[in-house]
């Protein structure tokens, strides 16, 4: 497997989902084999874990003062399209746009623009078996041939302990959105999270399994999808490809923080 980047700039603009402030970030190619780095004012932040300043609720990285929030859908669909160098510019704002929540809109772009280069990719194979858990999640990294990573949740009156898996198609994932319950808005509006979310880009449940989007649901476990496009774009900060098999129960960003820490030290 070789290492690739894109071989055109592409651009992406909207609204940040926790921020509600305008962005605009701009991809340029890189072959200097240096990774995947964000570009904020005119500061580099390397696509690492070592750089992570906050999990709750989004994946952020930081360095000084800069501050790039929100990054694990755009990670995700680079790590799963083979992109692993990049210079993503911040033009605008310090979020990455929320787009519709998903992954779709940076894959429908990104998707021809592969680029393969002449170097082969860093590799992380998971060799013994490695867990960490809180008190209500746990994710289990084992040794397998290929990458492959699943996701097991439930959604409050609709599914309980449903698994979802991704052994390659991305297609399967880049479509689901990020959600949340009705009565959470509140407690994160006043946490000074999720000021530019809506209906236009994230899902929203009420009880029973009440969906507030008109359009209904993309699949019927479009939030337990997003859910592990969530944990493959946290994994991607590793830097490396990985290995092996990751099982998220009930996991989150500060879970799939606590794995890659523990992954980074085999």
């Amino acid at each position: 497997m070789y290492q690739a980047t894109i071989r055109d700039v592409v651009e992406f603009e909207g609204i940040g989902l926790h921020t509600g402030e305008y962005s605009k970030i701009r991809l340029h190619p890189d072959d200097s084999y240096k990774g995947i780095r964000f570009f904020v004012k005119g500061e580099y932040i390397q696509a690492n874990y070592k750089y992570v300043v906050n999990t709750r609720h989004s994946t952020d990285l930081g360095k000084g003062d800069r501050v790039i929030k929100t990054v694990e859908h755009l990670m995700a669909v680079l790590y799963m399209l083979g992109i692993d160098n990049l210079v993503i510019e911040v033009l605008e704002g310090w979020e990455i746009p929320a787009m519709d929540g998903s992954g779709y809109f940076f894959y429908k772009k990104l998707k021809k623009l592969v680029h393969k280069l002449e170097k082969e990719k860093e590799v992380l194979e998971i060799k013994t078996p490695v867990s960490v858990r809180n008190c209500t999640a746990r994710i289990e990294a084992l040794p397998f041939d290929q990458f492959v990573a699943e996701y097991v949740g439930s959604v409050e009156g609709l599914f309980k302990d449903r698994r979802v898996r991704f052994k390659g198609n991305i297609k399967e994932l880049i479509f689901a959105r990020t959600f949340c319950y009705d009565h959470q808005v509140e407690a994160l509006r006043k946490a000074g999270l999720a000021k530019g979310g809506s209906l236009k880009n994230a899902v929203v449940f009420g009880k029973g399994g009440k969906v507030y989007n008109s359009e209904g649901l993309r699949s019927k476990d479009e939030p337990i999808r997003h859910k592990l496009l969530d944990l493959i774009g946290d994994l991607s900060l590793l830097g490396k490809y990985i290995k092996g098999r990751i099982v998220s129960y009930y996991g989150g960003h500060s879970l799939n923080y606590d794995l890659v820490k523990s992954l980074a030290d085999l």
